[in-house]
């Protein structure tokens, strides 16, 4: 087994038995926080990279997962760590009426109605007071456990749902799926003449993407314990997810991993180290930074670039035969 294959399982190990050695809540809440943002991005990849559609509507599935896991708590007692798998499963089924409805148009057309999406979601969840408390949101009931052991439910929450996340899109990238996604992503027109059942594609994809984004929001819920209109709905969320997958790399499986790895801890850094007047505007300057670098010098991500380079480095130089060269022809 070569290092690549073995570094996730050692990652993994180490995430592990890391809150055993560490006990502080800030490095274990960035890291939590880490793994929400990079199973996120790793479901955005399987439409956004992978199929090559690319949805706003991330943070839409990402609310509506949050006050469906609080209403569950608060009316039916329900923990999150029950209904999470479920609430998954419910902005899936969601996700697919969605993409029956906008996944018959493509580009502009496509980012237009995942954003009103996102939109018309928050707007509900503002105006239905009578459900969800509109502005004032929901206050969710605290979790009967020590202080210094609260986070450890939601951190091993969010790490098996990155996990999943990861063991979905392995699975689907060796998939006859999988390939069909991605010809769509190269020539939907060819890829559908191929016989690929394109429409079905895409609804799926579509559906697996946002339920990531469903149960992240639902854990998420009870963590913060409490729920409003404004904080649950933030572009702010989406426009995070995607630019991780755009800088560890788009249509790879471990590109918006690494991605998340390296905005994640930057982003809360520059807060902390900011003042405190300018550090949330000073956050979308350092996004819309890293944004226009990658494009500029990694367009196609840290990945696919590295690999890139290395098979470059791998390919035997091309060596000229004596003899072999056609002799000019005088005019």
């Amino acid at each position: 087994m070569n290092m690549r294959k073995q570094f996730p399982i050692v990652a993994l190990a180490l995430f592990l038995v890391l809150p055993v050695f560490v006990h502080e809540g800030f490095y274990l809440d960035l890291l939590l926080f880490t793994f929400m943002y990079a199973a996120m991005s790793v479901g955005w990849d399987i439409m956004g990279g992978y199929a090559g559609y690319v949805s706003l509507g991330t943070v839409g599935f990402f609310g509506l997962g949050s006050y469906a896991a609080g209403l569950l708590v608060v009316h039916a007692g329900i923990p999150v760590f029950v209904s999470a798998p479920f609430i998954g499963i419910l902005t899936g089924i969601l996700g697919a009426g969605l993409g029956w409805v906008s996944l018959r148009v493509r580009g502009t057309s496509f980012v237009i109605v995942t954003l009103t999406f996102a939109s018309v979601a928050q707007f509900l969840m503002l105006n239905l007071r009578g459900i969800t408390a509109g502005s004032s949101g929901l206050l969710l009931p605290l979790l009967n456990l020590p202080a210094d052991q609260v986070i450890l439910p939601f951190y091993y929450s969010m790490l098996a749902l990155l996990v999943a996340a990861i063991l979905v899109s392995l699975a689907i990238r060796r998939s006859k799926f999988g390939l069909g996604l991605i010809a769509i992503r190269e020539e939907e027109g060819k890829a559908d003449g191929s016989g690929v059942n394109t429409s079905l594609y895409k609804i799926l994809a579509f559906a697996i993407s946002v339920s990531f984004a469903g149960a992240a929001g639902a854990i998420h819920a009870q963590y913060l314990n409490t729920i409003t209109p404004d904080s649950e709905f933030e572009l702010i969320i989406t426009l995070t997810v995607i630019i991780m997958a755009l800088v560890g790399g788009r249509g790879t499986v471990w590109g918006p991993v690494l991605g998340a790895f390296i905005i994640q801890p930057l982003s809360v850094y520059l807060i902390y180290l900011a003042p405190s007047g300018i550090a949330g505007q000073l956050h979308l300057v350092g996004l819309g930074v890293i944004l226009v670098l990658v494009v500029m010098f990694l367009p196609n991500g840290i990945i696919p670039t590295w690999d890139a380079w290395r098979n470059a480095r791998r390919r035997p130089p091309k060596v000229d035969v004596p003899g072999t060269t056609l002799p000019e022809v005088a005019s």
